[in-house]
């Protein structure tokens, strides 16, 4: 797969305060690529950048093979961007809005029909005015308007916000068709579990750096590992510290861990003490994030 998306070095600052700080990554042409952070982390500053509704101070974007500068608009019909805050005018029918929209585009909106089918839209939605609508048929129009011309790439901030789980599904179709005609998508989301179901790598920002990238396999082995043990009697105040672990918590007689160290020396520490039962879960993407910022 050769790169679509490439960024070095990209920073933005606030004053003083670095809301993006050097960071680089690369986006595969076809792939999905998670953009994980909490609120403040700098992951709409970032698709900001992309998107060059900001400048940044520093640092390059390189998309579709072409070095991107501030007054480089060209290639902007060859993307599909849904805010996180997507707020259309609330004035306007929605069949109004989508052509409105699709005016500004080389492309035509050849999905539309299809998308408006897949996400459960009739003729008294589009015939409304989007005030009147709810909140879940809105992000249904933002979806839309955001993939009806089958975009190069697909730039979304919180997709399913304000869907109900039948239309996530049909959402989560619609982006694995447009993976298979090997159309990329970058998603920045808070939802892990969508996250870790259909992206092919994520990354992790924190405070504006990213903290790691990589395949969630890939993640997955670096991380420590969380070690469930239930003894035979309460621990009370003097749980068992083990060495290349840390004790998390320990309720009456089941206390859990997190490992550094080798399998096999925990395994024997656990050897001499009253074990009824130890479990190795195997870590998710919720695990490797709250662990990133237990650390920090």
């Amino acid at each position: 797969m050769d790169t679509l998306l490439e960024v070095a070095g990209l920073s933005k600052y606030y004053g003083s305060i670095a809301a993006v700080n050097n960071i680089s990554f690369r986006v595969k042409r076809g792939e999905i690529f998670g953009f994980l952070g909490p609120n403040g982390a700098g992951k709409t500053t970032t698709i900001r950048l992309l998107l060059q509704l900001l400048k940044p101070d520093s640092g390059q974007i390189t998309l579709f093979n072409q070095k991107i500068t501030w007054t480089d608009v060209g290639h902007r019909d060859r993307i599909g961007y849904l805010p996180g805050d997507f707020k259309p005018p609330m004035d306007m029918k929605v069949f109004c809005y989508l052509d409105y929209m699709a005016a500004f585009r080389r492309h035509p909106p050849r999905l539309r029909e299809q998308l408006i089918e897949k996400l459960k839209m009739n003729a008294d939605d589009l015939n409304k005015k989007i005030k009147y609508v709810s909140h879940g048929t809105r992000q249904k129009v933002g979806l839309i308007t955001a993939m009806e011309h089958e975009p190069e790439l697909l730039i979304l901030d919180e997709p399913t916000l304000g869907l109900d789980p039948l239309i996530q599904e049909a959402f989560f179709e619609i982006i694995l068709e447009l993976k298979n005609k090997n159309k990329t998508v970058f998603l920045s989301s808070h939802v892990l579990s969508e996250v870790e179901r259909i992206c092919d790598r994520v990354a992790i920002i924190r405070q504006g750096s990213i903290v790691t990238m990589g395949s969630l396999m890939d993640i997955k082995r670096k991380q420590r590992r969380r070690l469930i043990v239930e003894f035979d009697e309460a621990m009370g105040n003097m749980p068992p510290l083990l060495e290349g672990a840390k004790l998390i918590n320990c309720t009456n007689n089941r206390c859990l861990y997190l490992v550094d160290g080798e399998s096999k020396l925990i395994i024997q520490q656990l050897a001499r003490l009253p074990v009824r039962d130890m479990i190795f879960p195997e870590p998710d993407l919720e695990d490797i994030f709250l662990n990133y910022f237990r650390e920090h």
